[in-house]
């Protein structure tokens, strides 16, 4: 009996043997065989996938309005809020405009009773030619714009040019119906400037590659300059007017003074070149002969 009993283990433990071996190999290939479609028909794959995405896009749709409706009005309500606080802030702009403006207008006043009590000899005031910027970089400047404005139009060399912000140069060759600007950001512009509030008057030289620096005629002031000194024309030289915007002072780095120009000098299109006559010198001889003249009569 013992004998029988183990012949039919090893019976049942012969065949179980195969038939799991059977399986195995069977799973093995059913995966050889999917991958195989996969690599070979991935094209059928993605049109199933197109497939399902067009059928379930009415769907997708529909339950996806709400959330698109929900996010516009949370788009809204987000604009309303950054729109009020925009507002906000441009009206504390114009009320603190109004504020210079009136001041203005009563220094203004003030400035026209002096000059008629002092009976004040001013110069007159300068013309204006405006141009449209035609060209840039030309000749041998590296910071240079051409303006479709010339000899025939008024503008002489040494005429200041500026933005509705500031001075961008002066020109420095004149054609009949075009000019040639040198930008105070290049290498060799020298702008006799005015620094407000200092008494101090100096050059400022361009760099081509950054912001123009200030150079001093003589010493530097005893007070340091802070950042956001406003830079005006010294009219020293007699070639531009005084007083017209150039900057303000962005910094000081290692003893050398930047500034952050009012003008755009990469981005303007519509300038105005300033029509400026310096007034001529007053000859000694016959103004001590006036003089003379006066205290004998």
């Amino acid at each position: 009996m013992d004998m029988v009993g183990q012949t039919r283990r090893d019976g049942l433990s012969r065949r179980e043997a195969p038939r799991y071996g059977t399986i195995f190999l069977l799973a093995v290939s059913f995966f050889m065989v999917v991958f195989s479609l996969y690599g070979a028909q991935a094209s059928v794959f993605e049109k199933a996938r197109e497939s399902v995405i067009d059928t379930f896009e009415p769907v997708l749709t529909v339950v996806g309005a709400p959330v698109r409706w929900t996010q516009r009005r949370v788009g809204d309500v987000q604009d309303y809020f950054r729109l009020a606080a925009e507002n906000e802030r441009l009206r504390q702009e114009n009320a603190e405009l109004r504020s210079w403006m009136h001041e203005a207008l009563n220094l203004r006043e003030q400035l026209a009773y002096y000059e008629t009590i002092l009976d004040t000899k001013l110069p007159e005031p300068a013309a204006y030619v405006d141009a449209r910027v035609i060209g840039e970089n030309g000749g041998p400047y590296q910071q240079a714009l051409i303006l479709s404005a010339g000899g025939g139009d008024g503008v002489r060399n040494g005429s200041a040019v500026i933005d509705e912000s500031g001075l961008l140069g002066h020109v420095v060759t004149t054609g009949a119906k075009a000019s040639r600007v040198l930008l105070v950001t290049d290498f060799n512009a020298r702008t006799p400037v005015y620094i407000e509030g200092f008494g101090a008057e100096a050059l400022l030289a361009g760099r081509s590659t950054g912001r123009p620096v200030i150079e001093f005629f003589a010493e530097r002031p005893q007070d340091a300059i802070p950042p956001g000194a406003r830079v005006v024309t010294s009219g020293a030289g007699g070639l531009l007017p005084r007083g017209i915007p150039v900057g303000q002072v962005a910094g000081t780095s290692g003893g050398t003074i930047t500034v952050d120009l009012y003008a755009d000098t990469r981005s303007s299109d519509l300038v105005r070149i300033v029509d400026y006559a310096f007034p001529q010198d007053v000859d000694e001889d016959s103004g001590a002969a006036e003089q003379r003249t006066s205290l004998d009569g």
